[in-house]
Formats: structure tokens, C-alpha cells, sequence
């Protein structure tokens, strides 16, 4: 993106006399270089295209051996290496006063998550062995990877590759070790696939620039947000009080332990861009504010999409129906709103409940009487049938710019 250019080129100038910056490029699956088209000139604009060529016409390169001590050379003269040796830096706390411009805190771990943010390759390697070869879930992942509650419906290695801890070539190798050693299947190429749609949206930003942060995304196009003075229904949005359960349930793990689903990322995101029809980019700043897994190309990409603004297609995601088929049993709604502990399972998802409902099931009364209303309108009575039809993410057309063909893009997986 512009900024991480801009960042680049700003550490290149400031380096003294002859020193040089070298860029390695590294952070995707597959290298820029071997891709078989001109990403800035024949970039696929949807997803199962760009899958289909870098598939078909291009090679995962191989992970490179791990250095070994005096691989590096020794530190030039007068660089005193003794300098910072002995400190051992663990947390925010524990960072040089003079490298902070103000007081930071460590994240306290919530007891009500199953997610350890820890740093460095070690411990991303260790996650990476776990998930494969010592508990094998991986064999599982295509049919829990929807999960909400736990610490293994998902790999959770987002974190590791959006701070280079690990790479997304590492975890292509390792697969293909297990897939050789042990089986192959849907779910093990199920976490390739999703690495190749974080590909996607690297490649994606690189085309498109600083188009993926402007009001009408890539493909331009002029809409008429509702009016929130004061910022009233983003920060309801925001706090989860919405009066949407599923909604609320998962910005309140967000707030808590800067974590969220891919799941809860794509209800909660068209809830903010669709059914508030507030502007998508202050649910994209909030993300990149608070998510241990914050990665720029994914996290703009996913909300733009999440808009209807990268053209044709756009998920329209029922709520209420997602909530009832991915927490059948409203378990993970209790445990981040403790004000609905008591509700039982057949109400806990719309919360139509009347007063004498609310309680008889001990419903704070800081949580919302109503739901924030939905503004969303088909654009057609086709739209709507549509909806019904593909159940699960309601799909409807969207308009298009400068003669683009209707398609349907999918949200990628925000997170491993």
C-alpha cells in the first residue's frame, strides 16, 4: 500500500553514508515473481480467477534453510553488541521509556478466551506443530473452521504472519509434509486455500493503491451513508449493544481480547456497512485499532468487500439466521454477554422478548430493550428472492461501475 511505500522509502533515506536497503520479498505464498501475470496491469478483480492462475501457472518456492550462528558475519567495528544484552523483553512494560512516546499496559488475558497472543517464531512453530502433527486437528478443519468458542476451530497463526513470525511458505511446507506423512484432504487444503486468499488481498491492494481506503472503494461509487450525530449507533456498534446478540457477543470479545472469528468478522461487518449503512471505514479503522492479527491488505480488503464496493455481487448476512446455525445453542452469546446467561436457546438469538420475559430470565436492564433497526432494502424483489435462495449470506447484486459485470465476490477467512 501507499503507506507501507511511504515507510519504506523513508527508512531508506535516513540510513547513514553507503548503507543500503535491501527488500526481500516475502510475506505471501507465492512470490511476485513468479506469478504469471502483471499484477498492477491483469490483477483478477474476484478471488476464484486469481486462485486459478496462481494454482495452475505458478510454484510455492521453498522454504530456505534456518541460519545457523556466523551465518550473519560479525557486527561492524565500534557497534557495541553488548549493549542490550541481558534484557529480556517480554512485554509493553518492559520497552526503554525512550522508545514509547507515552505509558502502555499489557492486554490482560480474558479468562473467557481460549487465545494466547505470544510472540516470536518460536512459539509460532510450536503452535504450527500442535495444530498438525502432535494433535492432527488439521485433518478436521474444514468442518470446524466456522467455530466461535475454543482455541482450535482455527489454526491461530494470523497473529504470527501479520508480525512476520512466521511465514505463509512455512506453513505450505509443513502441510505438505503432513499430507505426505500422514493424509491429505479437504482440510488440509483448506488452509492452503486460505492462504492463498491472503495472497489475494496482498496482490489486490498492490493493483488497486491507495483505492482501497477511499469512501467508494475501488470501484468508485458515490453512496449515501446515514446520519449519525454524535456518533450514537457506531459506538452501540462498537461497545456490542446493539441489541443483536451475535453482533454484541463478538465485539465484546474484540474489545476484550483483541481477537474475533473470521465468522463474527464478516456478521459484524455487514451488519455495520448494511444493515446500519454507516460508513465502512470507521469499522476498518476500529479493526485495525484492535486486532493482535491486524494485516493492512486484509483487514481494508475484507471491509471494502464487506461494502459492495469492488464491484457486482455483495453478502448481505442474516444475523439472526447465522447466529442460529453457527451458535446453535447460544453458548457463545453467553459467555461474552453475561446479561443473557438465562435466556434459553429458542430466544436467545432475536431477543424478542417481552417484559415479563426479560424478567423472568434476569436480563440486565443495561442491555437493549430493542435491536437497532435495519436500514437495508433490496434493491429489487429478484434481490430479495435471491437472499432466501443462497440462505446463509443473503447474496444480492450490487451496481456496478463502468460497465463491470455483476459477480459475487466471498469474504475472505480474516484470520488462520
Amino acid at each position: 500500500t501507499p503507506e507501507e511505500i511511504a515507510a519504506e522509502r523513508a527508512v531508506a533515506k535516513a540510513l547513514p553514508g553507503r548503507s543500503r536497503l535491501d527488500l526481500v520479498w516475502g510475506s505471501t505464498l507465492y512470490h511476485l515473481d513468479d506469478l504469471e501475470f502483471d499484477v498492477l496491469k491483469k490483477m483478477p478483480t474476484v478471488f476464484t480467477p486469481f486462485r486459478q492462475k496462481v494454482e495452475n501457472g505458478s510454484t510455492v518456492r521453498p522454504t530456505l534453510p534456518a541460519l545457523k550462528v556466523g551465518d550473519l558475519g560479525s557486527f561492524p567495528a565500534g557497534v557495541d553488541v553488548d549493549a542490550g544484552r541481558g534484557r529480556h523483553i517480554e512485554r509493553v512494560e518492559d520497552l526503554p521509556a525512550s522508545l514509547v512516546a507515552s505509558p502502555m499496559s499489557s492486554l490482560a488475558k480474558d479468562p473467557r478466551s481460549a487465545f494466547t497472543m505470544a510472540g516470536g517464531e518460536t512459539v509460532a512453530l510450536e503452535r504450527l506443530k500442535y495444530y498438525l502433527f502432535d494433535s492432527k486437528i488439521v485433518s478436521n478443519y474444514f468442518n470446524i473452521r466456522n467455530g466461535m468458542l475454543g482455541g482450535d476451530y482455527s489454526t491461530k497463526l494470523a497473529p504470527a504472519l501479520a508480525h512476520g513470525c512466521i511465514s505463509p511458505r512455512m506453513i505450505h511446507s509443513e502441510i505438505s509434509r503432513y499430507e505426505r506423512e500422514h493424509s491429505a484432504n479437504k482440510s488440509t487444503y483448506w488452509v492452503i486455500f486460505e492462504l492463498i486468499w491472503r495472497d489475494y488481498f496482498k496482490f489486490y491492494a498492490l493493483a488497486q493503491g491507495a483505492a482501497i481506503f477511499l469512501e467508494g472503494g475501488p470501484v468508485g461509487r458515490r453512496k449515501v451513508w446515514e446520519q449519525d450525530p454524535g456518533g450514537e449507533k457506531f459506538r452501540r456498534w462498537k461497545e456490542g449493544r446493539t441489541g443483536w446478540p451475535l453482533v454484541d457477543a463478538n465485539m465484546r470479545e474484540l474489545a476484550a481480547t483483541g481477537f474475533m472469528s473470521n465468522r463474527g468478522r464478516q456478521n459484524v461487518a455487514s451488519f455495520l456497512c448494511l444493515d446500519l449503512n454507516l460508513d465502512w471505514r470507521l469499522g476498518a479503522d476500529y479493526f485495525e485499532h484492535q486486532l493482535l492479527d491486524y494485516d493492512v491488505a486484509s483487514n481494508w480488503g475484507n471491509w471494502v468487500a464487506a461494502a459492495g464496493l469492488t464491484g457486482g455481487r455483495v453478502n448481505k448476512f442474516n444475523i439472526v439466521k447465522q447466529s442460529k446455525d453457527y451458535d446453535k445453542e447460544g453458548d457463545y452469546i453467553r459467555t461474552w454477554l453475561p446479561e443473557l446467561a438465562n435466556v434459553p436457546s429458542d430466544k436467545i438469538h432475536d431477543m424478542k422478548l417481552s417484559i415479563k420475559d426479560r424478567q423472568a430470565f434476569g436480563v440486565d436492564e443495561s442491555y437493549p430493550s430493542a435491536p437497532m433497526k435495519s436500514v437495508f432494502k433490496y434493491a429489487s424483489a429478484e434481490d430479495k428472492t435471491a437472499a432466501r435462495r443462497f440462505g446463509k449470506t443473503g447474496g444480492f447484486k450490487g451496481s456496478t461501475s463502468k460497465g463491470r459485470k455483476p459477480r459475487r465476490p466471498s469474504l475472505a477467512e480474516w484470520e488462520q
